[in-house]
This record gives C-alpha cells, sequence and structure tokens, in this order.
C-alpha cells in the first residue's frame, strides 16, 4: 500500500501488513513517519491518492459495511458541547441502534467508569474521562474494529495507563484495536500484543512486542539493558541505513515477527486486516424479557430470557449466559442498510438535540438578544422619525442601507467563527455511520430558525416603529421577511465559508468575500439612469443590492402617501419622484425577493456540496 499527500510526496512507501482480532495493535514511529496517514488508510478515513488494496478475512474490503463495523476515534475528542454523558450516550445509540434494541448506554458507561459522571457535561470532563466517553460512544453498536489516532495524547502517566488497560479489555473481547502512539514508556509498551513500527514512510517492524529486541539483536542492533525499546528502535531510525537494513529485513511488512518459539511468519503481500468478525447481530427487545447484542462470525443469532426472569436484571454486552436450557435461540437478518435509522429518523434525533443545545445555550441567547436590541435602538435614534420627513432624501436611503448591511455582517461572522469546529465533529460522527450528510444540513437549517426569526422580528419592529414609517400589515410583513430572507442568505455564506476554512483563515475570508456584495449595494445611487445593462444584471447578483432596493421599495411603496414637507419645496416628497430617481419605480419588491430566495438556495447548496467534498477526502 502506498499513500501520497500532495504532489510528488508519497509518506507510506508499499508497505503490506496484517492486524488480527482480538488483540491489541501499536502503530509506532517517529515524527512524519506516516502513522497517522496509515491509519486513516486502513480506517477509511482517507482515500484520496491512496494505492493498493485492502482485505479483511483474506476477500476485498466492502467499505459500507466495513465503515458500519468500524469505528474511528481521533485524536481530539470532540463531544456534542451543553450535552450530559447520559445524554450523548442515549442520542448515540438512538443512532447506531435499530429501533426496538435495548439500549446498553448503563452498561458501558459502568464498565468505563462513567456512570457516576452520567449527568456531567462533556465539556466539564477530565482528559481520560473524555476519551473514555469517545470509547463509550462508538461501543454502543458493539463495533469490532476500533481505530484510535494517539489515545494517549495530552494525559498524565495514570490516565494514560487506564486508557491503555481499556483498550487492551476491549480487545481481550475479540475485538481488533489499532492505534498509532509515538514513543510509549517501557511499561506502557509491554500492554501491546503487537507493534508495526514505521520509519520514513516504510514499515521496519510487523509482529509481537516480546520478539521486537530479539530481531533488533539478530540484525546486529542490540538494545542495552535496562533501555526502553520503544525509545531504542526510534533512536536506531536516525540512520538511514538502519531504516533500509529493518525494512528489508521485514519485507517492508510482508514479515511478521512471533515470539512463539521464535518464529518468523512470512504473510502474502497486501493483508494489512486480517481475522475481523464482521458480522453485528442486533436481538430486538420485546415482551419476554432483556436483550443482548452477539458478535458473530457464522450465524446471527440471540439469546432471549424466560418470562420467568426477573425484569429488573441486567446483562453485559460482552457475555452470553450460559444457560442454554433456559434460553430460546432465534435468527435476524442482517441490515445491509448503511444506517440503522431512516433519514426522517435522523432527521428528528438531530432536530432535538440541536434544538436542545441552543436552549441550554443561555449566554450566546442573552448575547444575541442584547446586541440586536441595542443595535435596532441605535439605528432607531439615528433616524428617529425621519421616515416621513419630506426633506431626508438620503437619509432614508441611508437607514435601508443601514439596515441591510446589519443583517449581513450579523449573520456571516457567527458561523466564520463557530462553525469551522463543529464541522470536524460532525465529520467524525458522518464518519463512524451515525447519520447522513442530508438530514443533518436540514436539521441544522432548521434548527436555527426559531431563534433567528425571533430576534430579527424584534429588530425590524423596533426600528420600524421607532424610526416612524407608516404603518400597514402588508409594508411591515413585507419589511420583516426582507430582514429575515437577507439574514439567511448571509448565514448561509457565512456556513458555507466556515464549512471549508478554519477560524483564522476564515475572519479574513468572510468579509473579503461580502466587500464585493457591499460594492455593488451602494454603486449609482446618484446616476441611476446611466448604469449600463451589463452592470445593472451584474448588480442583480449581490444579494445586498437586492436587500436594499426591496428595502426601499417597501418603504415606499405599497401606495405611500406623499411625505411630509416642511420647506419650501420638497423634490422627493412624492415617493414616485424617489423611486424614478433610483430607477426602481418599474421594478418589483417580489422579483427582488425571490432573487435573494435563489441567492439563499444557491449558497446553501454550494455549502452542502463543500461539506461533501470535505467529508470525502
Amino acid at each position: 500500500m502506498s499513500v501520497k499527500q500532495g504532489p510528488g510526496k508519497q509518506v507510506v512507501k508499499s508497505v503490506s501488513g496484517r492486524f488480527m482480532s482480538g488483540q491489541l495493535i501499536a502503530i509506532m514511529g517517529p515524527s512524519g513517519a506516516g502513522k497517522s496517514s496509515l491509519l486513516n488508510v486502513i480506517s477509511g478515513y482517507k482515500s484520496a491518492g491512496v494505492t493498493g488494496e485492502l482485505l479483511v478475512n483474506g476477500q476485498p474490503r466492502e467499505e459500507r459495511l466495513f465503515k458500519r463495523s468500524s469505528c474511528y476515534i481521533t485524536q481530539e475528542d470532540l463531544h456534542q458541547p451543553l450535552l450530559t454523558v447520559r445524554e450523548a450516550m442515549d442520542v448515540a445509540a438512538k443512532f447506531k441502534l435499530p429501533k426496538g434494541v435495548k439500549k446498553p448506554s448503563s452498561d458501558i458507561l459502568h464498565q468505563l467508569g462513567l456512570l457516576e459522571h452520567q449527568h456531567t457535561r462533556t465539556d466539564q470532563l477530565s482528559g481520560g474521562q473524555k476519551k473514555r466517553l469517545s470509547i463509550a460512544l462508538e461501543l454502543v453498536n458493539n463495533p469490532p474494529v476500533f481505530f484510535l489516532d494517539e489515545p494517549t495524547s495530552g494525559l498524565d502517566t495514570v490516565t494514560t495507563m487506564q486508557c491503555v488497560k481499556l483498550l487492551k479489555q476491549l480487545a481481550r473481547q475479540g475485538r481488533t484495536v489499532v492505534c498509532t502512539i509515538h514513543q510509549p514508556a517501557a511499561s506502557l509498551f509491554e500492554m501491546f500484543d503487537q507493534v508495526y513500527v514505521l520509519a520514513d514512510g516504510r514499515c521496519i517492524y510487523q509482529g509481537d512486542t516480546d520478539a521486537m529486541v530479539p530481531f533488533l539483536s539478530s540484525v546486529g542492533l542490540v538494545c542495552p539493558r535496562h533501555h526502553n525499546p520503544a525509545d531504542f528502535i526510534i533512536e536506531v531510525t536516525e540512520n538511514p541505513q538502519n531504516i533500509t537494513m529493518l525494512s528489508d529485513e521485514m519485507l517492508n511488512g510482508r514479515m511478521y515477527k512471533s515470539n512463539k518459539m521464535d518464529a518468523t511468519i512470512n504473510e502474502p503481500i497486501n493483508v494489512p486486516i486480517d481475522n475481523i468478525p464482521l458480522k453485528i447481530c442486533y436481538q430486538i427487545e420485546d415482551e419476554s424479557g432483556e436483550t443482548e447484542i452477539v458478535l458473530s462470525n457464522e450465524k446471527c443469532t440471540f439469546k432471549v430470557k424466560q418470562l420467568n426472569e426477573s425484569s429488573n436484571s441486567t446483562t453485559s454486552m460482552d457475555q452470553i449466559s450460559r444457560d442454554n436450557s433456559s434460553l430460546e435461540w432465534m435468527k435476524i437478518q442482517e441490515s445491509t442498510k448503511q444506517y440503522p435509522t431512516t433519514y426522517f429518523q435522523q432527521f428528528s434525533i438531530l432536530l432535538r438535540r440541536m434544538l436542545l443545545q441552543i436552549s441550554r445555550n443561555r449566554q450566546a441567547l442573552w448575547i444575541q438578544t442584547i446586541h440586536h436590541v441595542m443595535c435596532a435602538v441605535l439605528i432607531g435614534l439615528c433616524f428617529f422619525g425621519m421616515a416621513n420627513d419630506g426633506t431626508q432624501m438620503f437619509n432614508h436611503l441611508k437607514l435601508c442601507v443601514g439596515i441591510v448591511i446589519f443583517f449581513s455582517y450579523t449573520q456571516i461572522m457567527v458561523p466564520v467563527l463557530v462553525y469551522p469546529q463543529e464541522v470536524k465533529l460532525v465529520k467524525k460522527e458522518h464518519f463512524n455511520c451515525w447519520y447522513s450528510l442530508l438530514p443533518y444540513y436540514a436539521a441544522l437549517t432548521v434548527s436555527k430558525l426559531p431563534v433567528q426569526i425571533s430576534l430579527n422580528m424584534v429588530f425590524c419592529t423596533i426600528v420600524f416603529f421607532m424610526v416612524g414609517v407608516p404603518f400597514s400589515v402588508i409594508r411591515f410583513i413585507v419589511f420583516c421577511l426582507i430582514g429575515n430572507i437577507l439574514s439567511m442568505v448571509s448565514e448561509g455564506l457565512g456556513m458555507a465559508i466556515g464549512s471549508m476554512f478554519s477560524v483564522r483563515n476564515g475572519c479574513a475570508i468572510g468579509p473579503a468575500v461580502i466587500a464585493p456584495f457591499l460594492g455593488l449595494a451602494i454603486y449609482g445611487f446618484d446616476f441611476a439612469h446611466k448604469i449600463p445593462l451589463l452592470m445593472n444584471i451584474i448588480m442583480k447578483t449581490s444579494f445586498i443590492r437586492c436587500g436594499v432596493v426591496a428595502m426601499v421599495l417597501t418603504v415606499f411603496g405599497f401606495g405611500r402617501k406623499p411625505l411630509e414637507c416642511t420647506d419650501v419645496y420638497c423634490h422627493f416628497a412624492k415617493p414616485d419622484v424617489l423611486l424614478q430617481y433610483l430607477d426602481i419605480d418599474k421594478s418589483s419588491v417580489w422579483l427582488e425577493i425571490l432573487i435573494m430566495i435563489s441567492i439563499m438556495v444557491t449558497i446553501r447548496f454550494l455549502c452542502y456540496m463543500g461539506l461533501r467534498y470535505r467529508f470525502a477526502t
């Protein structure tokens, strides 16, 4: 297998190997050796630039089935904020288990020592607790394959030892557990069953941990007594000749060293993963009693307790009762769907989760409320009572432009600052087959509407009445409608930027992207009749321009009576004169709204496609 990263850079160079079930396996190597790249490839997290073959049980890997039967836990422990541990587990169970299957949340939390913290919010957990929660969330559907990227990174010695012991316990239950690790201590290194060492993108050792020191001695690299073998093999990679020699001795991963009678096993080429039980059998809960989830390599079967058993008894998902006489065997047809839940169920679960998180984020709600109210009051004070003054034509335009700019800049920057972090978490959950991207995106859009529309209505109401716009039901409704559409267009643009760029880059790209829209919005008001046709068409691509035009048509349209005039002569006292001067007297507010909606749909579609592209790479 080979992996290329960027033009002409090969980070993993034609390596081979095997990872067996029931084993805790470490991928080791110096910085830049290709550990994370190799883990990303064998887990399926990365597919671009990869050549080679991945086999499961000697057969070509079926990606959809393998993704459902494995999980990938990233180095950074990302969890949904503002949810408790128990709530996070219950949500994971709803996604990962079919309807009717008992949710083993309590059993898993108890096994991982998190039951006493089940009511603690995820952002208040310690580093070790977050790592255990990451594992617990993926244990819900009992996957037989675990991939972990640097699971001990950032943990203290005691927590690191507890984490590795937990991983070894999971491996002893029949799972394949593969993790990258940089340079473990000797006591930690001994806990791994197998080690796969990379250097300069090549495999320099693969086999049992106990067999590594004898192997190095056999090629003339004697590890000093009382020296950490993990440190020693990293040290020998400082010499490029040692890397070449060890890679040739191991046949770049086709050789496997075992400590059983100093055995040396020659493995076939391109067998990275072997002996993985992939069938997951779900047992449906019914009136007859408790249920279990069973892993099987043969047939999907499960055992049901009899009616006379205690209803409050609990069973571990990793144990099967030995009393076969009191059990009834049944079969379940294995699901061929990628997700255990339907798209509508995913949308419903995601929407409830997002609304719960929004309602709990009281600080953000207060900040947004104060921001909208203060800005509305300031704009209202600046233009207080001017909307019916025939001498204030330019102030009328400033008012409309100011309202549109408020909605544009307010909504574009929040997603740019917040969304990049959420994208990382969503990518992990999507990759681990929690939910599809489409219901997530739909739930994300819908969940923001209640707060967004409510705050926009508060802002529009304050401004509308403070500046003195003549009230009519249709004018007020359209006034608020334009504000909400502008808000959603800007938010979609911010989400598109946040989904593709980091916070640092997004802060520069956000204002840079909106600047051309703003320039087109204020262009040519003083010589509107002289603007060329081509330029008029280009200006229609600016949602800010459309918003300004629609706002002016709303304020001065809908049969508005002449404005009050305190001077001898007010040229723009009649609304029609102002609309003719701006060359928008023949424009329709509904057409401008339709154009803004079209731009909104286009931007949000581009955001969705950007997420698909990012999740696919």
